[in-house]
């Protein structure tokens, strides 16, 4: 598929796509549109385990929605396409999504990186949730996402305030899971991309079905989700591939069934 607003590659057993919408990246429904259908396209793509989510420029990955089409929906205009809806089919995607953060990430910017497996940020880069200085509240999920990863107390400092956190803040609260130089992030996505698609494609998705879902519900039912997954991971190919590769002293070729 042609994409206009992504400038996406395909490596060996990943993809990397950028957000391709100056100035800021912002979020726009062309660009919404396209990140939902590119993810429909990789679904079920073979060639692509993993997913490496950026932005091109290096000051921004995204500010967030954009302001300029605000008026359409004030006047009651039904957008064809909300972040809630890409957001959450990034969150329960069956391949890893890596948000690389080459520049800061700001309101839906932000609310993307959080809906996002994993993130790696640049030293120099920022990350904040700064709609209630205009007025409004986070609204693709930021209330309910920034608590669950940094905790209540965090996340309504940071909501309430407005005020952007540092690299290090956000490494230190837990928000991303590595902090680099900036000319560093895509490389280390990328490293991490081709690591995760070696990996057992059946196994994965279990794991992240089992923990995006257990975390919504207790943990009576997130034990039922995992044995479910256990299940289905043990009468797979990748399983016994993974067993014969052990006891013979080699790598595992998993074929994702």
């Amino acid at each position: 598929m042609e994409y206009t607003k992504l400038v996406v590659e395909k490596q060996d057993g990943y993809a990397v796509v950028a957000i391709n919408n100056p100035p800021v990246n912002a979020l726009s429904q062309a660009v919404l549109t396209e990140l939902n259908n590119l993810l429909d396209d990789y679904l079920n793509d073979n060639e692509v385990r993993a997913i490496v989510l950026t932005g091109t420029g290096e000051k921004l990955f995204s500010a967030g929605a954009d302001i300029s089409e605000f008026a359409s929906i004030r006047a009651g205009n039904k957008p064809e396409i909300s972040g809630h809806d890409v957001f959450f089919k990034i969150e329960n995607y069956p391949k890893p999504v890596i948000a690389a953060l080459q520049g800061s990430a700001f309101g839906g910017g932000n609310e993307l990186a959080m809906s996002c497996h994993l993130r790696i940020m640049s030293a120099s880069a920022k990350v904040g949730l700064p709609e209630v200085k205009l007025g409004i509240i986070p609204g693709w999920g930021g209330t309910q996402r920034l608590p669950r990863l940094i905790g209540k107390t965090r996340a309504l400092e940071v909501m309430l305030t407005g005020d952007p956190l540092s690299a290090e803040e956000a490494l230190r609260y837990g928000l991303v899971n590595k902090v680099v130089p900036a000319d560093q992030v895509l490389n280390e996505a990328r490293a991490l991309a081709a690591k995760l698609a070696k990996g057992a494609p059946v196994a994965i998705r279990e794991i992240l079905k089992a923990v995006t879902r257990g975390l919504n519900t207790t943990i009576e039912e997130g034990i039922k989700i995992e044995q479910a997954g256990s299940a289905i991971v043990f009468a797979s190919e990748d399983a016994r591939e993974g067993a014969r590769a052990f006891f013979e002293k080699r790598p595992p070729n998993f074929k994702g069934r």
